[in-house]
């Protein structure tokens, strides 16, 4: 799906948590090499690095001039986006706690990761792109973080 090129930096990032997302929906299974501490590494490295960041870039920027400018703007698909940053955060924290291994969380928080973006991509975006002026949305790009994998 080609996206507005003031959004790219935000799907880069995107990009970049589907990839850690299919390794926690895997985590536990056949289909994973890694080790349970290992992805708990990887994950607390991927939220401090680019998690965090990323959900701030939106909830501080992206989110707000969308809001600002659309003549009806979703509602509901922004509190359910919001809802999912939330969730999110809190799996992460309560992964981090954990005194032992905890795949279903894991599993929990992969399935969540790729369903948020997936939203975002197919459904928040789109909407975004058309209401917000150019000269706005490019402003917001100078403000995203750079992701840790493509430096976008």
């Amino acid at each position: 799906m080609k996206r507005h090129e003031a959004l790219t930096p935000l799907s880069h990032h995107h990009h970049h948590a589907l990839v850690v997302a299919l390794d926690f929906k895997r985590a536990g299974t056949e289909k994973s090499s890694k080790s349970y501490k290992t992805l708990i590494e990887e994950m607390n490295e991927f939220w401090k690095e680019d998690g965090e960041p990323h959900f701030q870039d939106e909830e501080m920027i992206l989110f707000p001039i969308y809001l600002i400018y659309a003549e009806e703007p979703d509602e509901a698909l922004v509190k359910k986006a919001l809802y999912q940053h939330t969730k999110i955060r809190g799996l992460v924290k309560e992964l981090r706690s954990l005194p032992i291994k905890n795949y279903d969380k894991l599993n929990e928080l992969g399935h969540l990761l790729d369903e948020h973006i997936r939203l975002e991509e197919r459904e928040l975006f789109p909407l975004i792109e058309k209401a917000v002026p150019d000269e706005s949305l490019y402003e917001a790009k100078g403000g995203y973080h750079k992701d840790s994998v493509s430096g976008r």
